[in-house]
């Protein structure tokens, strides 16, 4: 099981539906745990909560069905309706192969961090993040401009509460950087990541200088960790054209073919992080 934690608007969905191709549709089942949202948007307004705060969330209920799915149980998982804020019934999810579940609060108590085989928390430079949420509320989810920025003090406030204390807690760090040619990448792998081989796995994979690895006694959680730089270099489609052609499992996607619509670097850390996971399983 997969556990990818981050706010709202970081990319996990983006990342999910990469993984999803590279793998397969039918062995793997993505999870939204933003879903378990307890109340409508017009609601959270009025008892002064955002969409960060676990007080908005059932994690009772999420906590339960997480440890479900892990024991191989079918469950019966809330459908929340994002664009219009308000909670829409719930539908019925059985375990196939690999589960991603993916939210806000994915590493919050009583969720317990060794249900997951992996973690991965989403850390965008804050430049970038601000963009994409921007971007993705008045797209996605019927907001305006104005509301998205004045609601932002309050979300960063509790974003850093409530979500960005869960990143000691993941084994690797996903943070995209402003690039000369789009988003460059900065990647740590540590806890249970560190005993990837990841040297190996990319070299054999025709490793080039759009990557560069090192060690590291402490990253910014204090932590040992092994950090991989990568920039937006024809060389690293080639890489994850290596890393995908060496996949036990086969997707939606060719060695020969790239993550349409997907950036260099997303699709290097799709690609990785599903070698990674797979290497663990």
């Amino acid at each position: 099981m997969l556990g990818l934690i981050g706010a709202s608007g970081t990319g996990k969905t983006t990342l999910t539906h990469g993984i999803v191709r590279l793998l397969g549709a039918h062995g793997v089942t993505p999870i939204n745990l933003d879903d378990y949202l307890r109340y409508s948007r017009a609601e959270r307004a009025a008892r002064g909560l955002t969409d960060a705060d676990p007080r908005a969330t059932d994690l009772d209920r999420m906590a339960a069905d997480l440890a479900a799915l892990r024991a191989g149980q079918t469950i019966e998982k809330p459908i929340y309706n994002h664009k219009t804020g308000v909670p829409q019934g719930s539908e019925r999810v059985a375990p196939t192969g690999l589960v991603i579940a993916y939210g806000a609060l994915t590493l919050t108590p009583p969720v317990q961090p060794d249900l997951f085989d992996l973690t991965v928390y989403f850390d965008p430079a804050p430049e970038l993040y601000r963009r994409w949420r921007e971007e993705r509320d008045v797209r996605q989810r019927g907001y305006t401009l104005d509301e998205v920025r004045m609601a932002w003090p309050a979300r960063e406030r509790d974003i850093q509460r409530y979500i960005a204390v869960q990143r000691p807690l993941a084994d690797v760090v996903l943070r995209f950087l402003p690039g000369e040619m789009g988003y460059d990448l900065q990647m740590w792998l540590r806890r249970r990541a560190l005993a990837f081989d990841v040297v190996s796995a990319l070299a054999d994979a025709g490793q080039g200088a759009a990557v560069q690895i090192q060690s590291v006694a402490a990253d910014d959680d204090g932590l040992p960790a092994t950090v991989i730089n990568a920039t937006s270099d024809p060389a690293l489609d080639r890489l994850s054209e290596g890393l995908r052609s060496r996949l036990p499992v086969s997707g939606q996607v060719n060695a020969s073919e790239t993550l349409q619509g997907t950036h260099p670097t997303l699709t290097f850390a799709q690609t990785l992080i599903a070698t990674l996971l797979l290497q663990r399983g």
